[in-house]
């Protein structure tokens, strides 16, 4: 009986996941359009910690390679399905759009 409900834990343990750390990274927008878009990716267990500023640096580091003075976010996150497995999603994509401002 004690194996069984240590073995009960030990799996219930793994399947919630962990909080991981995660970084923006720029990864699309337009200079014309001025918009900046910053991503991060999360496996089938993770539960991703980010920092909104972090996030603003990175959009704000391209905007000026662009020429503009900084960004804002606009929008909501989006999380895009990018691994589906036959009852879950193995891997999404969570992406933030940032308008460039002069």
């Amino acid at each position: 009986m004690k194996t069984l409900l240590a073995t009960l834990t030990l799996t219930a343990l793994a399947l919630t996941g962990c909080a991981t750390p995660k970084q923006w990274e720029a990864t699309g927008g337009s200079k014309n359009d001025g918009v900046v878009q910053v991503s991060y990716e999360l496996g089938q267990f993770e539960s991703g910690q980010t920092s909104a500023a972090q996030g603003l640096t990175v959009a704000s580091e391209r905007c000026k390679t662009w020429g503009y003075k900084n960004a804002e976010v606009t929008g909501s996150e989006k999380n895009i399905c990018r691994t589906m497995g036959q009852y879950n999603c193995l891997q999404t994509t969570i992406t933030q759009d940032y308008l460039c401002k002069r």
